[in-house]
């Protein structure tokens, strides 16, 4: 487990600790400590930089919950009275509404303000006196927020609370602020305007039945201190008749209204005119007439970039669906949700996207049917495709997308069985045999919901269009793109707009796997391959089951171009490991602005006679000889930098080179020799096509570039300094480089994580003036380490390129590995048997060399 990781697990338990003791607090009516103990947390939350919005949203709202929760309580409901704990109340809702104030969160003040605000009006004996510091202290921070409309409201709904009016500066901020609006209308569409503001007001606090007797009341409370240029305008709401005959050309004034506002500026009027519609249609049409109107102004908000009122809208009809279900599992209030979330994620809208998350969450409870179950994990697929964009995602969130896909797009039962234990345990019970669940739910996947399916383009269907080499790219943004070319060399790029590259929880289980540590999660290398590959985009792994070698004398190669390097996809599997199967490279960083050229594709069966010497150069930076510490149990001195493996491997890689007819020069910079004056002169001025290094690196997190290694004469040599030495050299020879090392920090300590830290070294070269980097970060060196360098240099030797060389001797190792395995276990074994019969500590063998650089590319 990383750093970052156990930092956020002793937060959250933290938290978790906090908040139950603030909720105990609150029970015992201790309001000022629960209050001080609350607001202390949020403040702890807000300047907390590693938790991204969604996740401090989330905290937020269970703290603002437990608010709620705790005044709800004090509220006593029979039926035939309210008993309220008045003391108690009074000063738990002012320090939560005090709470509230606090949040940069306007749409959870305004939900729980509201609300608080609605409790308020059901109280009999309402005092007129408290609810106008209520309505004022609310008033305060719609007017911070510029919420024009909530103040008008606010207003004309205190003046009907205490059927007066109160010549106060709040009021008269208001009556401003609607002269104002109703001065940009057309005259003869004023009082329809005003009329549907009162409405609105009636409606949304069920204040009486019928609106019209509520709008003449309030007329009447209003008629003597509105303002002068407004009493025309009050005075004709009687000029307002809504009925069978002027139904449709009231529909008609509104939708004028809706337009015009919208070209004026004024949008956020406009939800209240929508909502005014639909009470209008319901009552003279029908409810799914009204329902199906007021969606074609989600369109048009949205497609005017007015997303506010496309999520009012869908917020609006949550209320209406909520109506009539029966609180459990409702497909139609999960469906709106996520036809919200898939219309902000296209939108690049992050902030109603995060609220509509939310409400899909809220809404996403425990399937009890398996129709429902199969709706859930569907559901929970787009969930994890929203998500990915922004936010950081829950290992609830991966489960029960992995969960999905194994099932309903991969068919793998065999990995479905024992990813059941990783979801919900409601959900565990319900699922007795995913095979058995799957041919049950099958038939669903015509009827279910479903969006503008992203598929390869038609080239890439079409059988003719054999891939022989591919690039991708993933940025740090975690867009992802494609660029491939076919066996008779055309090309065909593409883009996923569906899901986007979010693998924290993939690099919490690899690291886990190559943990020496207790293990969290019971997954086998393979099965985290085929994890590996369920996590790919679905349009990849549709990409990939094209990615046939009908051609056999053809090599299939993979470029992977990353931001950063996180984890190796060589690990994929796809009934066999990549790392068997394709020549694969990375390149760290931005690519060149020229973009990534593909070369000549490598044929395997190709004549490999060939007359080519090699000058090699090995730099020994192991520190054999120091540093040293004094241990005082054994009384004597020890190197703080021990690398046994490193001392295994130059005596093997020597004696290999001495005993290779195609070694035309080797020197070896080694004990006394290996100074950064020799080191730095050799790699800038000698011709050397292979560079092998072994030692330890030191790594600066703040600029990669000045990692360094350690000299024997106490020198240090950067990355920046090599890189420079190999483009300055004359001869411009670019070289292979080799890369052998254990990883430290700046201060001596040990890293684990080396793929991501070797992955920001590699980036800081030059890659125009080298043919790649082979780099091993396991200090491991073994039978089968070495029978892998060996082939590796062997077909480097035979001129293959540098990715189709790693890929035969991964070949030739897992051979020779499955032919030990059969001899041992005297029978035959397939190569699945073999490759499942692997243990971790030997795969690193075969999985911990990686190659930085365009795999095609050769030692020239």
């Amino acid at each position: 487990m990383s750093v970052k990781a156990i930092t956020k697990k002793k937060f959250l338990e933290d938290f978790q600790k906090r908040i139950i003791q603030g909720r105990r607090l609150l029970q015992t009516a201790n309001h000022r400590w629960a209050d001080r103990l609350l607001t202390d947390l949020y403040f702890d939350i807000e300047k907390t930089e590693w938790l991204d919005i969604q996740k401090k949203h989330q905290l937020v709202m269970i703290i603002s919950n437990s608010w709620w929760m705790y005044i709800n309580s004090l509220i006593k409901r029979t039926d035939d009275e309210i008993d309220v704990d008045i003391i108690r109340y009074i000063d738990a809702y002012k320090r939560f509404f005090s709470f509230l104030s606090k949040l940069d969160d306007f749409y959870l003040f305004n939900n729980f303000a509201t609300n608080l605000l609605k409790t308020f009006i059901e109280m009999e004996n309402l005092s007129p006196r408290g609810i106008t510091r209520f309505i004022n202290s609310y008033c305060v921070k719609v007017i911070e927020r510029g919420e024009h409309l909530k103040l008008v409201e606010l207003q004309i709904l205190l003046m009907y609370l205490r059927k007066s009016v109160i010549p106060q500066e709040y009021f008269y901020n208001s009556m401003e602020v609607l002269g104002k609006i109703l001065f940009k209308l057309d005259p003869s569409k004023r009082a329809l305007f005003l009329y549907v503001i009162l409405e609105n007001i009636n409606i949304n606090y069920q204040l009486t039945a019928d609106p019209d007797e509520f709008i003449k009341e309030m007329a009447k409370i209003l008629s003597h201190r509105i303002p002068g240029y407004l009493k025309s305008e009050f005075t004709n709401l009687n000029k307002i008749i809504i009925n069978e005959n002027t139904y449709n050309s009231i529909i008609e004034d509104l939708e004028i209204l809706v337009s015009y506002l919208n070209y004026i500026g004024e949008f956020s009027w406009i939800i209240i005119i929508v909502k005014n519609m639909f009470s209008k249609i319901q009552k003279f049409q029908s409810y799914g007439d009204a329902v199906t109107y007021i969606r074609k102004y989600i369109n048009f908000s949205i497609n005017r970039n007015k997303f506010e009122i496309a999520f009012e809208i869908y917020d609006f009809l949550e209320d209406l669906f909520l109506y009539k279900t029966d609180l459990g599992y409702d497909n139609i209030l999960i469906e709106l949700w996520v036809e919200a979330c898939k219309k902000f994620v296209d939108m690049k809208e992050k902030k109603f996207l995060l609220q509509s998350l939310e409400k899909l969450d809220t809404h996403l409870k425990s399937p009890q049917t398996n129709a429902q179950i199969y709706h859930y994990f569907y559901t929970c697929n787009f969930l994890w495709q929203f998500k990915s964009l922004f936010f950081s995602l829950d290992q609830k969130d991966f489960w029960r997308m992995i969960f999905y896909r194994a099932i309903y797009e991969e068919q793998n039962f065999e990995l479905a069985r024992k990813l059941v234990s990783y979801l919900d345990k409601n959900i565990v019970s319900m699922i007795p045999d995913p095979e058995t669940f799957y041919n049950e739910t099958k038939a669903l996947e015509r009827e279910i919901y479903s969006f503008e399916v992203v598929t390869p383009s038609a080239e890439l269907l079409n059988e003719n269009f054999v891939i022989k080499q591919i690039i991708f790219r993933i940025n740090s943004k975690g867009l992802i793109s494609y660029r491939m070319i076919s066996n008779t060399g055309e090309i065909l790029e593409g883009r996923i707009k569906d899901e986007f590259w979010n693998d924290m929880q993939i690099i919490d289980i690899y690291s886990d796997i190559f943990s020496d540590k207790k293990k969290e999660y019971e997954i086998s290398l393979t099965d985290f391959g085929r994890i590996l590959y369920l996590f790919l985009p679905n349009t990849i792994r549709k990409i990939l089951k094209t990615f046939e070698i009908k051609a056999l004398n053809m090599i299939p190669e993979i470029n992977f171009i990353l931001d950063q390097m996180t984890i190796p996809f060589e690990l994929v599997y796809d009934n066999n490991f990549f790392l068997l199967k394709y020549s694969i490279g990375y390149i760290i960083g931005e690519p060149s602005l020229g973009g990534i050229s593909f070369d000549r594709l490598e044929e395997s069966s190709q004549n490999r006679e060939t007359n080519k010497r090699y000058n090699i150069l090995i730099i020994d930076s192991m520190n054999s000889s120091g540093p040293l510490k004094w241990n005082e149990e054994t009384k004597s001195k020890e190197l703080i930098f021990p690398f046994a493996a490193g001392l295994s491997e130059m005596k093997f890689i020597t004696d290999f080179f001495n005993n290779r007819d195609e070694v035309n020069e080797m020197t070896i910079l080694s004990n006394y020799n290996s100074t950064r004056e020799q080191i730095l002169t050799h790699i800038s001025q000698g011709a050397y096509h292979i560079i092998h290094l072994v030692g330890n690196i030191f790594y600066s997190k703040w600029n990669p570039s000045n990692s360094f290694l350690l000299t024997n004469d106490n020198e240090i040599v950067t990355i920046s300094d090599i890189n420079n030495a190999i483009k300055i050299n004359p001869h411009k020879i670019p070289p292979l480089l080799f890369i052998n090392s254990q990883l430290f920090d700046v201060v001596g300590k040990k890293l684990n994580n080396v793929v991501r830290i070797f992955g920001d070294i590699a980036e800081k070269f030059d890659y125009e003036y080298i043919i790649g980097i082979i780099s091993h970060n396991y200090p491991i060196f073994d039978e089968e380490t070495k029978e892998l360098t060996k082939n590796f240099y062997d077909h480097i030797f035979m001129d293959y390129g540098q990715g189709v060389s790693l890929l035969k001797a991964r070949q030739i190792c897992m051979a020779n590995k499955l032919t030990e395995l059969a001899l041992k276990k005297a029978k035959d074994l397939t190569v699945e048997d073999g490759i499942m019969s692997i243990d971790v500590q030997s795969s690193l063998a075969i999985s911990s060399y990686t190659l930085y650089g365009k795999p095609w590319k050769k030692v020239e």
